[in-house]
């Protein structure tokens, strides 16, 4: 297995890279219409990227909505590099970048099916769930 390296996104090519992964994921994968998933909010964020040697294989975008708080939105992991530690390393990355950036919340919006993965990141279950682009969500947060 190649190294796997995770990296704020500082380039158009690595955008783009990371925009495909979300269209495998959630556009061809999961059936979100391809209006939805890309929202405009992209030139706003700050992007993450991972690695596995140069291949591109993973993102997530994180918002800003108030001081001291930030959403982590759209991670995606294509197929083959699942359940391997990796979205949990990801998660860990982006704790670290955002303590840097003064960030002491974070709140997000789990799909359903991976509550468990997020609850053994840190993050509690905010409210009940609801439906989110067709696919039942759960809004949950953590405080660094």
């Amino acid at each position: 297995m190649e190294k796997i390296t995770f990296k704020l996104v500082n380039n158009e090519y690595e955008l783009k890279e990371a925009l495909n992964v979300r269209r495998l994921v959630f556009v061809e994968e999961q059936g979100i219409d391809e209006d939805i998933e890309y929202d405009g909010f992209d030139s706003e964020a700050l992007h993450l990227v991972v690695k596995s040697g140069e291949q591109i294989i993973g993102t997530a975008r994180v918002r800003f909505p108030a001081t001291g708080e930030a959403k982590i939105e759209r991670m995606a992991l294509l197929k083959p590099f699942r359940r391997r530690g990796i979205g949990s390393d990801m998660m860990s990355f982006l704790s670290s970048e955002l303590r840097m950036r003064y960030v002491s919340h974070v709140i997000l919006h789990a799909q359903y099916t991976t509550l468990d993965f997020y609850e053994t990141c840190g993050y509690s279950v905010t409210g009940p769930p609801f439906w989110e682009a067709g696919i039942k969500h759960v809004a949950m947060e953590k405080q660094l």
